[in-house]
């Protein structure tokens, strides 16, 4: 569950629409990965029952979910299924979000990947409770759209949002634990973007964590499959027929280049001279 939103709005029955600035709730968000403002949203048509809180979206993706219901880790065999965790979006309907701080195309993310939208698709377990990949299931696709302003809109291709990789919340948990783990994924780092479905078929809960590498999930998007340097706005429309799940957005962080952190130590001193 999370306990920090970044913007509020009125509601109205079926439609959310916010101005673009945000209106702060208790702590401000600052300067983090995670989408921070729901700029508005339309439930559509035929969407979950009870998953109409867009605000789920903001802040980081779930990690356990089920509490005081069925708690569970979130694994790629058990995706967030909360109704505080989630949001659905029916046929017509869409989301968008505001990032505080720019997503930027950076040749220093992993793979290239600048953006990640979590949903809750998740690993159908051919050996369970074990988590043998069997197939994926809750993969229902959705637009992907980005923006630098909010009004000129950048449809990316061949990507859908509620798709691969599915959610992992923790390294050391099981598929199916009722614990929260100790040891938390990065969800600012994405999963190799070159495997497919085909690269997890009957591979065992071990195998999926090494595939991960680390990762937390999520499907990635590449700014330069766009054509932009920076974005801040995401939007996820549902132009199908199936509702769309979504979790949450984070902004890629990119992996320091080599000997960069012992440049930067090595500077410490003289600048302490400096000001000294």
């Amino acid at each position: 569950m999370r306990t920090l939103f970044c913007a509020l709005g009125a509601v109205a029955p079926f439609i959310i629409l916010l101005p673009h600035a945000p209106r702060a709730v208790a702590s401000p968000c600052g300067d983090d990965p995670f989408a921070d403002v729901v700029v508005s949203f339309d439930a559509g048509q035929g969407g979950a029952k009870g998953y109409d809180n867009p605000f789920t979206t903001l802040g980081s993706p779930e990690r356990f979910t089920g509490e005081g219901l069925f708690p569970v880790v979130v694994s790629p065999f058990s995706p967030p299924f909360g109704q505080d965790e989630i949001v659905s979006i029916g046929a017509g309907g869409h989301l968008t979000v505001r990032f505080n701080t720019p997503v930027r195309n950076s040749p220093g993310n992993p793979w290239g990947i600048d953006l990640l939208i979590f949903g809750n698709t998740g690993f159908i377990d051919s050996n369970w409770p074990n988590g043998v990949v069997g197939g994926l299931f809750g993969n229902d696709g959705g637009v992907i759209e980005v923006s630098r302003n909010g009004k000129t809109w950048f449809r990316v291709p061949n990507v859908t949002a509620d798709n691969m990789f599915p959610t992992l919340g923790y390294l050391d948990s099981g598929p199916y634990d009722d614990q929260p783990g100790t040891l938390p994924t990065d969800f600012t780092r994405p999963v190799d973007p070159a495997l497919t479905l085909n690269d997890f078929m009957g591979r065992s809960y071990a195998e999926v964590l090494a595939l991960y590498d680390g990762s937390g999930g999520g499907t990635g998007i590449d700014l330069d499959s766009v054509g932009l340097n920076w974005i801040r706005y995401v939007r996820v429309l549902n132009e199908g027929t199936d509702s769309i799940e979504i979790d949450a957005f984070a902004d890629v962080r990119a992996i320091p280049a080599p000997g960069a952190a012992v440049l930067i130590l090595l500077g410490l001193p003289r600048r302490r001279r400096r000001t000294q």
